[in-house]
Protein backbone atom coordinates (compact mmCIF):
# COMPACT_ATOMS: atom_id res chain seq x y z
CA UNK A 1 0.00 0.00 0.00
CA UNK A 2 1.22 3.50 -0.83
CA UNK A 3 0.47 5.98 1.93
CA UNK A 4 -0.42 9.59 1.21
CA UNK A 5 3.05 10.95 1.95
CA UNK A 6 4.75 8.48 -0.40
CA UNK A 7 2.18 9.26 -3.08
CA UNK A 8 2.84 12.99 -2.77
CA UNK A 9 6.59 12.38 -2.97
CA UNK A 10 6.03 10.29 -6.07
CA UNK A 11 3.95 12.95 -7.77
CA UNK A 12 6.53 15.62 -6.94
CA UNK A 13 9.50 13.57 -8.14
CA UNK A 14 11.46 14.63 -11.20
CA UNK A 15 11.14 11.22 -12.83
CA UNK A 16 7.37 11.13 -12.56
CA UNK A 17 6.96 14.67 -13.88
CA UNK A 18 9.20 13.97 -16.86
CA UNK A 19 7.60 10.66 -17.76
CA UNK A 20 4.08 12.05 -17.34
CA UNK A 21 4.86 15.09 -19.50
CA UNK A 22 6.51 13.09 -22.29
CA UNK A 23 3.73 10.48 -22.30
CA UNK A 24 1.11 13.23 -22.49
CA UNK A 25 2.88 14.84 -25.44
CA UNK A 26 3.04 11.49 -27.21
CA UNK A 27 -0.69 10.92 -26.74
CA UNK A 28 -1.48 14.41 -28.03
CA UNK A 29 0.66 13.70 -31.09
CA UNK A 30 -1.08 10.37 -31.72
CA UNK A 31 -4.53 11.95 -31.47
CA UNK A 32 -3.70 14.87 -33.77
CA UNK A 33 -1.83 12.89 -36.41
CA UNK A 34 -4.17 9.88 -36.21
CA UNK A 35 -3.49 7.73 -39.32
CA UNK A 36 -0.95 10.02 -40.99
CA UNK A 37 1.94 7.83 -42.16
CA UNK A 38 3.79 10.39 -44.31
CA UNK A 39 6.74 10.53 -41.92
CA UNK A 40 7.30 6.78 -42.19
CA UNK A 41 5.34 5.02 -44.97
CA UNK A 42 6.71 1.64 -43.86
CA UNK A 43 4.59 1.97 -40.69
CA UNK A 44 1.75 0.46 -42.74
CA UNK A 45 3.86 -2.68 -43.09
CA UNK A 46 4.11 -3.06 -39.30
CA UNK A 47 0.40 -2.33 -38.85
CA UNK A 48 -0.31 -5.07 -41.39
CA UNK A 49 1.84 -7.52 -39.45
CA UNK A 50 0.02 -6.66 -36.22
CA UNK A 51 -3.40 -7.15 -37.83
CA UNK A 52 -2.50 -10.68 -38.94
CA UNK A 53 -0.01 -11.69 -36.25
CA UNK A 54 -2.41 -13.68 -34.07
CA UNK A 55 -3.85 -15.77 -36.89
CA UNK A 56 -2.83 -19.41 -36.58
CA UNK A 57 -1.61 -19.62 -40.19
CA UNK A 58 0.21 -16.29 -40.24
CA UNK A 59 3.53 -16.07 -42.05
CA UNK A 60 5.97 -13.18 -42.38
CA UNK A 61 6.36 -13.86 -46.09
CA UNK A 62 5.76 -10.63 -47.98
CA UNK A 63 6.39 -8.43 -44.95
CA UNK A 64 9.52 -6.41 -44.30
CA UNK A 65 11.37 -5.76 -41.05
CA UNK A 66 10.95 -8.83 -38.88
CA UNK A 67 12.79 -12.10 -39.43
CA UNK A 68 11.17 -15.44 -40.24
CA UNK A 69 10.95 -17.67 -37.19
CA UNK A 70 10.20 -14.79 -34.80
CA UNK A 71 6.39 -14.95 -34.90
CA UNK A 72 5.89 -16.36 -31.39
CA UNK A 73 8.22 -13.78 -29.87
CA UNK A 74 6.42 -11.03 -31.79
CA UNK A 75 3.12 -12.23 -30.39
CA UNK A 76 4.50 -11.70 -26.89
CA UNK A 77 6.02 -8.31 -27.77
CA UNK A 78 2.78 -7.03 -29.31
CA UNK A 79 0.51 -8.56 -26.65
CA UNK A 80 -0.18 -5.25 -24.80
CA UNK A 81 -1.26 -3.71 -28.12
CA UNK A 82 -3.56 -6.67 -28.74
CA UNK A 83 -5.25 -6.09 -25.40
CA UNK A 84 -5.75 -2.43 -26.32
CA UNK A 85 -7.34 -3.48 -29.60
CA UNK A 86 -9.64 -5.92 -27.80
CA UNK A 87 -10.98 -3.14 -25.56
CA UNK A 88 -11.85 -1.06 -28.61
CA UNK A 89 -8.86 0.95 -29.81
CA UNK A 90 -7.97 1.00 -33.50
CA UNK A 91 -4.92 -0.85 -34.76
CA UNK A 92 -3.03 2.44 -35.25
CA UNK A 93 -3.76 3.63 -31.72
CA UNK A 94 -2.92 0.24 -30.20
CA UNK A 95 0.45 -0.11 -31.94
CA UNK A 96 1.43 3.52 -31.44
CA UNK A 97 0.53 3.47 -27.75
CA UNK A 98 2.62 0.33 -27.39
CA UNK A 99 5.55 2.18 -28.97
CA UNK A 100 5.04 5.07 -26.55
CA UNK A 101 4.89 2.70 -23.58
CA UNK A 102 8.11 0.94 -24.59
CA UNK A 103 10.00 4.19 -25.22
CA UNK A 104 8.80 5.73 -21.95
CA UNK A 105 9.79 2.59 -20.06
CA UNK A 106 13.26 2.79 -21.62
CA UNK A 107 13.60 6.38 -20.38
CA UNK A 108 12.45 5.28 -16.92
CA UNK A 109 15.25 2.68 -16.79
CA UNK A 110 17.81 5.30 -17.81
CA UNK A 111 16.61 7.71 -15.13
CA UNK A 112 16.85 4.94 -12.54
CA UNK A 113 20.49 4.41 -13.53
CA UNK A 114 21.45 8.09 -13.61
CA UNK A 115 23.83 9.30 -10.88
CA UNK A 116 23.52 12.60 -9.02
CA UNK A 117 26.18 14.24 -11.12
CA UNK A 118 26.43 17.03 -13.65
CA UNK A 119 27.98 17.38 -17.07
CA UNK A 120 28.18 20.71 -18.90
CA UNK A 121 26.63 22.23 -15.73
CA UNK A 122 23.37 20.26 -16.01
CA UNK A 123 22.40 17.13 -14.12
CA UNK A 124 22.76 13.92 -16.11
CA UNK A 125 19.07 13.09 -15.82
CA UNK A 126 18.30 16.42 -17.58
CA UNK A 127 20.31 15.27 -20.60
CA UNK A 128 18.62 11.87 -20.55
CA UNK A 129 15.11 13.34 -20.53
CA UNK A 130 15.99 16.06 -23.03
CA UNK A 131 17.12 13.53 -25.62
CA UNK A 132 13.65 12.01 -25.74
CA UNK A 133 12.20 15.41 -26.66
CA UNK A 134 14.28 15.77 -29.80
CA UNK A 135 11.70 16.18 -32.62
CA UNK A 136 13.03 13.26 -34.68
CA UNK A 137 13.48 10.95 -31.66
CA UNK A 138 10.04 11.95 -30.39
CA UNK A 139 8.56 11.21 -33.81
CA UNK A 140 10.14 7.77 -34.25
CA UNK A 141 8.98 6.74 -30.77
CA UNK A 142 5.42 7.97 -31.39
CA UNK A 143 4.64 5.80 -34.41
CA UNK A 144 4.49 2.06 -34.93
CA UNK A 145 8.04 1.39 -36.05
CA UNK A 146 10.79 -0.64 -34.37
CA UNK A 147 12.68 2.25 -32.78
CA UNK A 148 10.87 1.96 -29.43
CA UNK A 149 11.45 -1.80 -29.43
CA UNK A 150 15.17 -1.24 -30.03
CA UNK A 151 15.33 1.44 -27.33
CA UNK A 152 13.72 -0.71 -24.65
CA UNK A 153 15.49 -3.98 -25.40
CA UNK A 154 18.96 -2.43 -25.67
CA UNK A 155 18.59 -0.23 -22.59
CA UNK A 156 17.17 -3.18 -20.64
CA UNK A 157 20.30 -5.17 -21.45
CA UNK A 158 22.59 -2.49 -20.05
CA UNK A 159 20.28 -1.93 -17.09
CA UNK A 160 20.53 -5.61 -16.19
CA UNK A 161 24.30 -5.58 -16.59
CA UNK A 162 24.51 -2.79 -14.02
CA UNK A 163 21.93 -4.68 -11.91
CA UNK A 164 20.87 -1.77 -9.64
CA UNK A 165 18.17 -3.93 -8.06
CA UNK A 166 20.79 -6.45 -6.87
CA UNK A 167 19.00 -9.39 -8.47
CA UNK A 168 20.42 -12.83 -7.78
CA UNK A 169 22.46 -14.32 -10.59
CA UNK A 170 19.78 -16.64 -11.95
CA UNK A 171 17.15 -13.88 -12.15
CA UNK A 172 19.65 -11.52 -13.77
CA UNK A 173 20.69 -14.22 -16.24
CA UNK A 174 17.14 -15.16 -17.29
CA UNK A 175 16.08 -11.53 -17.68
CA UNK A 176 19.17 -10.91 -19.81
CA UNK A 177 18.21 -13.83 -22.04
CA UNK A 178 14.72 -12.34 -22.44
CA UNK A 179 16.05 -8.84 -23.16
CA UNK A 180 18.59 -10.20 -25.63
CA UNK A 181 15.91 -12.21 -27.42
CA UNK A 182 13.83 -9.04 -27.69
CA UNK A 183 16.83 -7.14 -29.08
CA UNK A 184 17.81 -9.89 -31.51
CA UNK A 185 14.31 -9.92 -32.97
CA UNK A 186 14.23 -6.12 -33.15
CA UNK A 187 17.45 -5.58 -35.13
CA UNK A 188 19.79 -8.45 -35.89
CA UNK A 189 22.80 -6.47 -37.17
CA UNK A 190 22.74 -4.29 -34.04
CA UNK A 191 22.69 -7.46 -31.97
CA UNK A 192 25.84 -8.65 -33.73
CA UNK A 193 27.47 -5.27 -33.10
CA UNK A 194 26.55 -5.41 -29.41
CA UNK A 195 28.12 -8.84 -28.95
CA UNK A 196 31.37 -7.62 -30.53
CA UNK A 197 31.39 -4.52 -28.30
CA UNK A 198 30.72 -6.55 -25.16
CA UNK A 199 33.48 -9.03 -26.00
CA UNK A 200 35.90 -6.16 -26.61
CA UNK A 201 34.82 -4.49 -23.35
CA UNK A 202 35.40 -7.65 -21.33
CA UNK A 203 38.90 -7.91 -22.82
CA UNK A 204 39.68 -4.23 -22.17
CA UNK A 205 38.48 -4.38 -18.56
CA UNK A 206 40.44 -7.57 -17.96
CA UNK A 207 43.61 -5.80 -19.07
CA UNK A 208 42.87 -2.63 -17.08
CA UNK A 209 41.88 -4.40 -13.87
CA UNK A 210 44.34 -7.27 -14.39
CA UNK A 211 41.77 -9.87 -13.47
CA UNK A 212 38.91 -11.70 -15.11
CA UNK A 213 35.59 -12.17 -13.35
CA UNK A 214 33.99 -15.54 -14.08
CA UNK A 215 30.54 -14.14 -13.37
CA UNK A 216 31.02 -11.76 -16.32
CA UNK A 217 31.76 -14.71 -18.59
CA UNK A 218 28.65 -16.49 -17.34
CA UNK A 219 26.53 -13.41 -18.05
CA UNK A 220 28.08 -13.13 -21.49
CA UNK A 221 26.66 -16.56 -22.32
CA UNK A 222 23.19 -15.03 -21.91
CA UNK A 223 23.88 -13.12 -25.13
CA UNK A 224 24.53 -16.31 -27.06
CA UNK A 225 21.52 -18.34 -25.92
CA UNK A 226 19.00 -16.48 -28.15
CA UNK A 227 21.10 -17.53 -31.15
CA UNK A 228 20.41 -21.15 -30.17
CA UNK A 229 16.68 -20.44 -30.09
CA UNK A 230 16.79 -18.90 -33.57
CA UNK A 231 19.47 -20.71 -35.59
CA UNK A 232 18.16 -19.29 -38.87
CA UNK A 233 18.67 -15.75 -37.57
CA UNK A 234 22.16 -16.66 -36.35
CA UNK A 235 22.93 -17.86 -39.87
CA UNK A 236 21.57 -14.59 -41.25
CA UNK A 237 23.91 -12.60 -38.99
CA UNK A 238 26.92 -14.64 -40.10
CA UNK A 239 26.11 -14.57 -43.79
CA UNK A 240 25.17 -10.89 -43.65
CA UNK A 241 28.43 -9.94 -41.93
CA UNK A 242 30.42 -12.00 -44.42
CA UNK A 243 28.62 -10.48 -47.40
CA UNK A 244 29.05 -6.94 -46.07
CA UNK A 245 32.77 -7.43 -45.49
CA UNK A 246 33.25 -8.84 -48.98
CA UNK A 247 31.44 -5.89 -50.54
CA UNK A 248 33.14 -3.25 -48.39
CA UNK A 249 36.60 -4.66 -49.10
CA UNK A 250 36.00 -3.97 -52.77
CA UNK A 251 36.63 -0.60 -54.35
CA UNK A 252 33.91 1.98 -53.68
CA UNK A 253 31.07 2.04 -56.18
CA UNK A 254 28.78 4.89 -56.94
CA UNK A 255 25.29 4.60 -55.52
CA UNK A 256 22.97 3.94 -58.46
CA UNK A 257 20.32 6.51 -59.16
CA UNK A 258 17.10 6.10 -61.07
CA UNK A 259 16.73 8.10 -64.24
CA UNK A 260 13.26 9.61 -64.22
CA UNK A 261 11.04 8.62 -67.13
CA UNK A 262 8.03 10.78 -66.25
CA UNK A 263 7.40 14.06 -64.54
CA UNK A 264 7.81 13.38 -60.83
CA UNK A 265 7.90 15.52 -57.68
CA UNK A 266 11.19 16.25 -55.96
CA UNK A 267 12.26 17.76 -52.61
CA UNK A 268 11.47 14.60 -50.63
CA UNK A 269 8.48 12.27 -50.70
CA UNK A 270 7.43 13.19 -47.14
CA UNK A 271 6.37 16.64 -48.29
CA UNK A 272 3.98 15.23 -50.90
CA UNK A 273 2.64 12.37 -48.77
CA UNK A 274 1.87 14.71 -45.87
CA UNK A 275 0.23 17.24 -48.15
CA UNK A 276 -2.08 14.53 -49.52
CA UNK A 277 -2.90 13.02 -46.12
CA UNK A 278 -3.76 16.31 -44.44
CA UNK A 279 -7.15 16.43 -46.17
CA UNK A 280 -8.06 13.05 -44.65
CA UNK A 281 -7.40 14.24 -41.09
CA UNK A 282 -9.92 16.83 -39.91
CA UNK A 283 -7.98 17.99 -36.83
CA UNK A 284 -4.64 18.27 -38.62
CA UNK A 285 -6.24 19.86 -41.69
CA UNK A 286 -7.86 22.56 -39.53
CA UNK A 287 -4.61 23.24 -37.65
CA UNK A 288 -2.61 23.42 -40.88
CA UNK A 289 -5.08 25.84 -42.42
CA UNK A 290 -5.41 28.01 -39.31
CA UNK A 291 -1.66 28.33 -38.85
CA UNK A 292 -0.88 28.90 -42.52
CA UNK A 293 1.17 25.70 -42.75
CA UNK A 294 -1.14 24.34 -45.44
CA UNK A 295 -0.39 27.20 -47.81
CA UNK A 296 3.35 26.76 -47.24
CA UNK A 297 3.14 23.04 -47.99
CA UNK A 298 1.03 23.66 -51.10
CA UNK A 299 3.51 26.23 -52.36
CA UNK A 300 6.55 24.04 -51.72
CA UNK A 301 4.89 20.95 -53.20
CA UNK A 302 3.82 22.77 -56.36
CA UNK A 303 7.28 24.26 -56.87
CA UNK A 304 8.93 20.84 -56.50
CA UNK A 305 7.54 19.40 -59.75
CA UNK A 306 10.28 19.45 -62.38
CA UNK A 307 10.56 18.19 -65.96
CA UNK A 308 11.66 14.57 -66.19
CA UNK A 309 14.74 15.50 -68.22
CA UNK A 310 15.70 18.36 -65.92
CA UNK A 311 19.26 18.36 -64.61
CA UNK A 312 17.95 19.98 -61.44
CA UNK A 313 15.68 16.98 -60.82
CA UNK A 314 18.56 14.53 -61.24
CA UNK A 315 20.81 16.63 -58.99
CA UNK A 316 18.10 16.80 -56.35
CA UNK A 317 17.63 13.01 -56.43
CA UNK A 318 21.37 12.47 -56.14
CA UNK A 319 21.57 14.95 -53.27
CA UNK A 320 19.22 12.82 -51.16
CA UNK A 321 21.54 9.83 -51.54
CA UNK A 322 24.77 9.23 -49.68
CA UNK A 323 27.79 7.24 -50.84
CA UNK A 324 28.47 4.22 -48.57
CA UNK A 325 32.06 3.93 -47.39
CA UNK A 326 34.52 1.18 -48.29
CA UNK A 327 36.98 -0.53 -45.97
CA UNK A 328 39.61 -0.22 -48.69
CA UNK A 329 39.33 3.56 -48.54
CA UNK A 330 39.79 5.02 -45.03
CA UNK A 331 38.93 8.50 -46.32
CA UNK A 332 35.54 7.25 -47.50
CA UNK A 333 34.91 5.90 -44.00
CA UNK A 334 35.60 9.33 -42.50
CA UNK A 335 33.38 11.00 -45.09
CA UNK A 336 30.61 8.46 -44.44
CA UNK A 337 30.84 9.01 -40.68
CA UNK A 338 30.70 12.77 -41.21
CA UNK A 339 27.60 12.46 -43.41
CA UNK A 340 25.91 10.22 -40.87
CA UNK A 341 26.61 12.59 -37.99
CA UNK A 342 26.20 16.00 -39.62
CA UNK A 343 23.74 15.66 -42.52
CA UNK A 344 21.30 17.39 -42.79
CA UNK A 345 23.33 20.55 -42.24
CA UNK A 346 21.78 23.81 -41.02
CA UNK A 347 21.61 26.87 -43.29
CA UNK A 348 22.21 24.92 -46.53
CA UNK A 349 19.86 23.19 -48.95
CA UNK A 350 19.83 19.47 -48.13
CA UNK A 351 17.59 18.57 -51.07
CA UNK A 352 14.40 18.02 -49.08
CA UNK A 353 11.88 20.32 -47.41
CA UNK A 354 11.74 18.21 -44.25
CA UNK A 355 15.49 17.51 -44.16
CA UNK A 356 16.00 21.26 -44.17
CA UNK A 357 13.55 21.56 -41.27
CA UNK A 358 15.27 18.73 -39.38
CA UNK A 359 18.68 20.30 -39.89
CA UNK A 360 18.03 22.91 -37.18
CA UNK A 361 17.77 20.09 -34.67
CA UNK A 362 21.45 19.43 -35.36
CA UNK A 363 22.61 22.04 -32.84
CA UNK A 364 21.17 19.90 -30.05
CA UNK A 365 22.83 16.81 -31.54
CA UNK A 366 26.18 18.57 -31.42
CA UNK A 367 25.84 18.91 -27.65
CA UNK A 368 25.42 15.16 -27.28
CA UNK A 369 28.39 14.53 -29.56
CA UNK A 370 30.37 16.79 -27.24
CA UNK A 371 29.13 14.83 -24.23
CA UNK A 372 30.26 11.57 -25.87
CA UNK A 373 33.73 13.05 -26.40
CA UNK A 374 33.89 14.32 -22.81
CA UNK A 375 32.91 10.90 -21.46
CA UNK A 376 35.69 9.20 -23.42
CA UNK A 377 38.17 11.82 -22.28
CA UNK A 378 37.07 11.24 -18.69
CA UNK A 379 37.63 7.49 -19.05
CA UNK A 380 41.07 7.97 -20.63
CA UNK A 381 42.09 10.45 -17.92
CA UNK A 382 40.97 8.01 -15.21
CA UNK A 383 38.30 10.36 -13.89
CA UNK A 384 35.58 7.76 -14.29
CA UNK A 385 35.49 4.24 -12.99
CA UNK A 386 35.39 1.92 -16.03
CA UNK A 387 32.62 -0.67 -15.89
CA UNK A 388 31.18 -3.09 -18.42
CA UNK A 389 28.05 -1.07 -19.25
CA UNK A 390 29.91 2.23 -19.72
CA UNK A 391 32.72 0.83 -21.86
CA UNK A 392 30.42 -1.39 -23.95
CA UNK A 393 27.91 1.39 -24.60
CA UNK A 394 30.71 3.75 -25.62
CA UNK A 395 32.12 1.18 -28.03
CA UNK A 396 28.60 0.54 -29.32
CA UNK A 397 28.20 4.24 -30.13
CA UNK A 398 31.52 4.33 -32.01
CA UNK A 399 30.82 1.03 -33.75
CA UNK A 400 27.38 2.20 -34.81
CA UNK A 401 28.85 5.35 -36.37
CA UNK A 402 31.35 3.26 -38.35
CA UNK A 403 28.71 0.73 -39.35
CA UNK A 404 26.34 3.47 -40.49
CA UNK A 405 29.10 5.01 -42.60
CA UNK A 406 29.41 1.66 -44.37
CA UNK A 407 25.75 0.90 -45.02
CA UNK A 408 23.68 4.10 -45.16
CA UNK A 409 22.64 5.13 -48.68
CA UNK A 410 19.79 7.57 -48.02
CA UNK A 411 19.89 10.77 -45.98
CA UNK A 412 16.30 10.47 -44.74
CA UNK A 413 16.79 6.91 -43.49
CA UNK A 414 20.12 7.89 -42.00
CA UNK A 415 18.47 10.57 -39.86
CA UNK A 416 15.97 8.02 -38.59
CA UNK A 417 18.66 5.46 -37.78
CA UNK A 418 20.73 8.10 -36.01
CA UNK A 419 18.28 7.95 -33.11
CA UNK A 420 19.85 4.58 -32.20
CA UNK A 421 23.17 6.35 -31.70
CA UNK A 422 21.50 8.16 -28.82
CA UNK A 423 21.18 4.88 -26.93
CA UNK A 424 24.92 4.36 -26.79
CA UNK A 425 25.46 7.95 -25.66
CA UNK A 426 22.63 7.94 -23.11
CA UNK A 427 23.56 4.59 -21.57
CA UNK A 428 27.17 5.68 -21.29
CA UNK A 429 25.97 8.90 -19.66
CA UNK A 430 23.62 7.08 -17.25
CA UNK A 431 26.15 4.45 -16.16
CA UNK A 432 29.30 6.56 -15.88
CA UNK A 433 30.58 6.86 -12.32
CA UNK A 434 33.34 9.05 -10.95
CA UNK A 435 35.87 7.38 -8.73
CA UNK A 436 34.16 8.62 -5.57
CA UNK A 437 30.57 7.93 -6.67
CA UNK A 438 28.98 4.76 -5.36
CA UNK A 439 25.23 5.35 -5.24
CA UNK A 440 23.25 6.19 -8.42
CA UNK A 441 19.91 6.64 -6.66
CA UNK A 442 18.21 10.03 -6.67
CA UNK A 443 17.93 11.78 -3.34
CA UNK A 444 14.49 13.24 -4.09
CA UNK A 445 12.71 10.22 -5.50
CA UNK A 446 12.26 6.47 -5.26
CA UNK A 447 10.37 6.40 -8.53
Amino acid sequence: MINQENLQNLLRSFNFKVLFAITTLHIIFIVIFDKVTAFAPDELNYIGIFNNLYKSDFSLDGYLGWQEGSINVLRVIYLPAKFLEIVGLSDFYAVRLLAVFYSTLSLYLLLKLAPEEKILRFQIRFWLAGAYLFPTVFLWTSIGLRESFIFLSLISIFYLLVNPQNLNFMAQFLLLVAANTFFLISKIYLYGLLILCLAASVLILSVIKRNFERSTLKLFSAFLIPLLFFPSIATTITSGAKGTLEIKLMSPTTTPTTTPTTTIPSRGQTLHDLNQQLSMNSILSWLATATGIQSILDERAEASYLPSDSEELIENSNQLQTQPASLRDPISLLVGAYNFLFVPTPFVDNGSFFLNAQSYESFAWYLYYLILILLFIGLLRDRYNPNLATVASGLFALGFIALSALIEINDGTSVRHRSVLFIGILVMLATVRTKETSQPRHKDSNF
